[in-house]
């Protein structure tokens, strides 16, 4: 695999607005939007997580009756030890090396639970030990069991250490109650997940929605079956993913906003999204935009990460009766393969929505997709797949290293802009195209028939 610095440099172009290095062409709309969002990520950056979850008390749950011999479940324990931090204005829950079984906990503001390595918290395989609530799941407000960790309009919260924390195998598959999460967050701000391995089976490990300002850093997922997703962000503003590592049965982190009529009335985006520094090991998607994103999804940047095994490095996924919008994507200084690079599939055959937005108001906009700096060694480069009754706007490629292939790019119904280095032969045309517009595509080809995906989603 070629290194970035093989890759050709070549001169950005003039009249480019910068946002965390991302470079897009600036209107005077953009260029505002994405200077907001500079300003954020600095300030998040700089301020906020270096003092989140700082705590001014310190308990074990072993003072509370925990003794992680695993003997029998600890619920009550560990909850007492939280609220009692709580109560006594915020601080630390200490979790000490053992195995420890627990129903559905609830964090408070100003509580950080801390597993120190050695400790296993693993869920109740009693369904009563999770209570049912209302949740968003699969893009809809629906009675879901209560995650193994939760936490409602709550802030500064903070989940750590180097232990482990496993949701039960046999409470992912349930479904009318929807299972518990493993951790799940509503309407919380100032959140911090860090250096823990979080485990799962058939159900989505971390789900934060209606949330701001989360911090995911230096965690390892590790997840088995469909719907076993590492992160789920839901309609959530400026969220950080630094440092991860993901090994999924689905989707390594799919960016969502609600679905149909419902997410479109609710009308709250998924932006502001950094994923820095991640390495995809295993999954179905590595970062999946949808197919849920009926409030919008915008602004989100994924910048020097790698890509190994799965249906594509990133997935932009919607369907007819979904709306909402993605735009201002940007990908760089990527590593891929053997998965491909890019799909798009506006007639995504899952998750049907029986409560559609109706007629081309259902359309999903995709625009302002920019690529750039990327090794890729794949059989396939892109893959655009039933977008042609929604033109994608905006799509560029930009200093792309092809390391190897047998199959070119597909394209249909893009605006697009391409310049790729490709450094092996590939017999006849690079590019196949259908209703496309754009520079950098001599050589191309008229598509005749689309690329068959043949793995299942879930």
């Amino acid at each position: 695999m070629p290194a970035f610095q093989d890759i050709p440099i070549v001169a950005r172009k003039p009249h480019c607005f910068g946002w965390l290095g991302t470079w897009f062409p600036a209107t005077p709309k953009m260029a505002f939007a994405w200077s907001k969002s500079l300003t954020i990520f600095a300030f998040i950056s700089a301020s906020i997580f270096n003092t989140l979850g700082a705590s001014s008390v310190s308990v074990s749950v072993r003072e509370f009756g925990a003794k992680g011999d695993d003997a029998a479940p600890v619920t009550a324990a560990i909850q007492k030890a939280i609220d009692a931090v709580a109560n006594s204005g915020g601080g630390e829950v200490l979790i000490p090396a053992g195995r420890y079984t627990s129903g559905s906990l609830t964090m408070k503001a100003h509580t950080t639970l801390r597993l120190e390595a050695g400790a296993v918290l693993m869920g109740s395989s009693n369904q009563d030990d999770y209570p049912v609530m209302h949740a968003r799941w699969e893009g809809r407000e629906s009675d879901c069991r209560r995650a193994l960790i939760s936490a409602g309009q709550a802030e500064d919260i903070a989940i750590t250490g180097a232990g482990i924390i496993e949701g039960n195998p046999a409470m992912g598959p349930l479904r009318n109650p929807r299972g518990p999460a493993v951790i799940e967050m509503t309407e919380c701000g100032y959140i911090r997940i860090e250096g823990l391995t979080l485990k799962s089976r058939q159900m989505w490990t971390l789900h934060p929605t209606y949330c701001h300002d989360v911090r995911i850093a230096g965690v390892t997922f590790d997840t088995i079956g469909p719907n076993s997703d590492g992160i789920d962000p839901d309609s959530c503003q400026r969220v950080i993913i630094d440092g991860c590592t993901f090994t999924t049965g689905d989707d390594n982190i799919a960016i969502k906003s609600g679905k149909g009529q419902e997410g479109v009335r609710v009308g709250r985006p998924c932006e502001d999204i950094l994923i820095t520094n991640c390495t995809f090991i295993k999954d179905y998607t590595s970062v999946a935009l949808g197919s849920e994103l009926s409030g919008g999804i915008r602004r989100v940047r994924i910048s020097h990460c790698t890509f190994k095994q799965g249906l594509a490095g990133r997935q932009l996924k919607s369907r007819a009766g979904r709306a909402g919008y993605v735009e201002d994507i940007t990908a760089e200084h990527l590593v891929i393969g053997p998965e491909p690079l890019l799909e798009i599939d506006n007639n995504y055959r899952y998750n049907a929505d029986p409560q559609g937005v109706l007629g081309s108001n259902g359309l999903t906009l995709f625009k302002n997709i920019r690529i750039s700096d990327v090794a890729i060694a794949s059989k396939y480069l892109t893959i655009e797949m039933d977008v042609s009754q929604n033109h994608v706007t905006g799509v560029s490629h930009d200093r792309t290293l092809l390391a190897s292939a047998s199959h070119p790019a597909y394209l249909q119904s893009l605006d697009w802009f391409f310049r790729c280095t490709i450094d092996v032969h590939i017999a006849g045309p690079p590019y196949f195209t259908n209703n496309v517009d754009g520079i950098g595509l001599a050589g191309s080809a008229r598509l005749k028939e689309e690329p068959t995906q043949t793995k299942d989603s879930h």
